[in-house]
């Protein structure tokens, strides 16, 4: 290819100084917030290249492609409309309690066994020595060794009292898993290494607040052989799945004690993410990267769910404990165990009766179906997929909420597993290999169809009108009805064998989602300024009915629903949903390749001053909108009310307060992910999966 042989950053690489007269270098760009893995949390950084552009440099792109494509009669797409949707967002099981309120709850709890009754602003109440004393006391910990010593636990504008919050969180976090887990009281084991002591029996007296008796607690030393260098363990030299197997058979002895056949048990580990060099000559060094996956599927073996904690860091130079940090970071692994692992989700009947009053009841859905197909990489891949995959369908409950999984995989013909609870589904396929539909594609495109098709018709038969979602992104590799120039209600085929399905499932309704594709709305914007003084006498309100003197552009990621008003016959109805909360808190109007105008305003006086501000060149988060197109419907069925209902079901996790990119039950593929060995574990020549 005869490439120069040195490197280049990604400026150089953007204005063709790598390229040759033979050979062009480009840089790749995917659109939106994506997760950013381990090994590629630092790309950034290494390559000199930010992520993301303001919207204000995207549509001066905009007019200058539409001036090149307008003699060619291609236009601007305007084709859309906002749909009014008003979803109350209520974060209350969600909501995290600062560390004043909690750890105030929790001494007070263990002091005086007040059932719960706290006391706003405990610690506020008491002196340096007492609460020196209490943290000795209970987590033996000294006041002098927690970052910000006693302001750490005093509470200002940006640390409010949440004792009301704190006291509602608890009776959701109660009712929940008694909800999720009738007549039972799950197990939870909380696996620690010795130098750890501290951490667990924390993390266990605040789990005991915030849970009360609806757990059952208990401390454990981690196993031998199980977490630590590589070079330390045995079989060290072994490829990643045989030490894998020495990890899980390291793990099998107590896993077995802790199995229970008759109440579910989750498993919270705790360890160290880098340790010491042996030789004391080198940094420390990461923990052995087969170890967490290798965890995961021993414990999960035996029917518990596994999550994993680092324990209280430290500040760099004084070694204080950063507990505010290790606060946050708990709650949200026991929530994202209790909550992700069980496939809980809040109020999925008042959704339903909420967006489809307009229906009768009895014709509402009394069950969603979500289909997807588990890869190894997450999101849509841009080639052909490969033959290593799970196809799943979860299933909520609108009644009940009650989430279940069902799978299809090879085991010498087409098996379908049977329905298993969200929590017993994660073991199963812990156990399940070769994960794969067929060897050939034709035989899995079928046996998916299959899947599809008996999945749907059951629940049809069985009277449940169900609202099927199926994500496209990737399925659509399966079933080339979802491809956009075949999709139609009207002609709903699963291939040759299963022909004009939408009269089968008369009473289901059908929703295509496809995400990593859909565009974004920008809105074009400005800001009006009239010009004054310090020494103008009109008031604010006299200057606010003039004509501007001068408008400054700006521009804005649109938020919300949206229906597209591209006509076709095929009877379907396009959506783009766009989450409501702001990616980011820049200012507007801000641009990456050159100065804009801006108000500043440093010394607090009542008019502000013109000034310059230049280039941004951060990252710039840009939100990822949502593609939902209604398909198959009823005759009574308003295509706006099934698109925000499918809209809402992308929050109200008790885990998560944010929204997020897939609706529920869909959402949960990312838990299922992690327990499948076939992903976890790679050998290296077979880590590398080109995307």
């Amino acid at each position: 290819m005869k490439l120069p042989l040195q490197s280049f950053h990604g400026q150089q690489i953007a204005l063709g100084m790598a390229s040759t007269d033979s050979c062009e270098v480009v840089l790749t760009y995917r659109n939106g917030l994506q997760d950013i893995s381990e090994e590629d949390e630092d790309s950034s950084g290494k390559y000199g290249i930010e992520t993301g552009v303001p919207e204000i440099d995207k549509l001066d792109a905009m007019d200058a492609i539409a001036k090149i494509l307008n003699p060619l009669g291609i236009k601007i797409f305007d084709g859309y409309t906002k749909v009014p949707s008003k979803h109350k967002l209520d974060d209350t099981a969600s909501r995290m309690i600062n560390l004043p309120t909690l750890l105030g709850g929790v001494l007070e709890a263990l002091e005086t066994n007040s059932n719960l009754e706290f006391t706003a602003k405990y610690l506020e109440q008491l002196n340096d020595n007492q609460i020196d004393g209490l943290l000795s006391k209970h987590f033996g910990i000294r006041l002098e060794e927690i970052e910000w010593g006693r302001k750490a636990f005093q509470f200002n504008k940006f640390t409010p009292n949440q004792t009301n919050d704190l006291q509602t969180i608890i009776q959701a976090n109660q009712a929940a898993m008694q909800r999720l887990y009738p007549n039972k009281r799950p197990s939870l084991f909380i696996f620690c290494e010795a130098e750890l002591q501290t951490e667990a029996e924390l993390l266990k007296k605040i789990t005991q607040v915030l849970w009360g008796n609806t757990l059952e607690i208990f401390i454990n030393r981690l196993p031998a052989n199980t977490h630590g260098l590589r070079e330390v363990l045995p079989e060290k030299d072994l490829k990643n799945k045989e030490r894998s197997r020495q990890r899980i058979e390291a793990w099998k002895s107590t896993a077995k004690q802790i199995e229970d056949p008759n109440k579910p048990t989750f498993s919270l580990i705790m360890t160290r993410q880098f340790y010491p060099d042996p030789t004391g000559q080198k940094s420390p060094k990461h923990d052995d990267k087969v170890n967490k996956p290798s965890t995961r599927q021993a414990l999960a073996k035996v029917g518990s769910g596994v999550q994993f904690l680092l324990p209280i860091a430290k500040t760099r130079k004084t070694k204080h404990l950063k507990l505010a940090d290790f606060s946050h970071r708990m709650q949200s692994a026991l929530k994202d165990l209790f909550s992700a692992h069980s496939g809980q989700i809040d109020g999925v009947k008042e959704k339903v009766d909420k967006y489809l009053q307009n229906i009768p009841p009895e014709a509402r859905p009394k069950e969603i179906l979500g289909f997807t197909i588990v890869r190894k990489q997450r999101g849509r891949f841009r080639g052909v997929i490969e033959n290593t995959f799970l196809a799943v369908v979860m299933r909520l409950n609108v009644d009940t909420g009650k989430c279940e999984l069902c799978c299809a995989y090879e085991k010498g013909n087409l098996e379908i597993s049977p329905w298993f609870s969200f929590s017993d589904a994660l073991a199963f396929i812990a156990q399940l290999t070769p994960i794969k539909l067929a060897d050939k594609r034709n035989v899995s495109k079928t046996r998916f169809m299959d899947f599809v098709k008996q999945i749907v018709s059951n629940s049809v038969e069985d009277g449940m009108q169900p609202l099927v979602m199926i994500d496209s992104s990737n399925c659509v590799q399966l079933w080339s009805w979802l491809k956009d120039e075949e999709i139609n209600t009207n002609q709903i085929n699963l291939g040759q064998q299963h022909l004009y399905m939408q009269d089968e499932w008369q009473g289901a309704r059908l929703i295509h989602i496809r995400q990593e594709l859909a565009p974004g709305i920008i809105e074009k914007k400005a800001r009006h300024l009239i010009e004054t003084s310090l020494e103008d006498t009109r008031t604010k309100e006299e200057l606010n009915k003039l004509p501007p003197t001068l408008k400054i552009p700006s521009a804005s990621s649109a938020t919300g629903l949206f229906r597209l008003s591209a006509t076709n016959q095929t009877g379907c109805v396009a959506y783009l949903s766009v989450a409501r909360e702001a990616p980011h808190q820049y200012s507007r109007g801000q641009s990456c390749y050159r100065s804009t105008q801006t108000l500043a305003n440093k010394v607090g006086l009542k008019v502000s001053q013109l000034s310059r501000k230049a280039p941004f060149v951060g990252r710039w988060p840009t939100p990822n909108p949502l593609e939902i197109v209604v398909t198959l419907r009823q005759p009574e069925d308003n295509p706006d009310d099934l698109a925000a209902l499918v809209e809402s079901l992308r929050y109200g996790f008790g885990h998560y307060s944010d929204w997020t990119g897939l609706p529920a039950p869909l959402f949960f593929e990312r838990v299922i992910r992690d327990y499948i060995s076939e992903f976890a574990i790679a050998d290296e020549e077979t880590e590398a999966e080109p995307d």
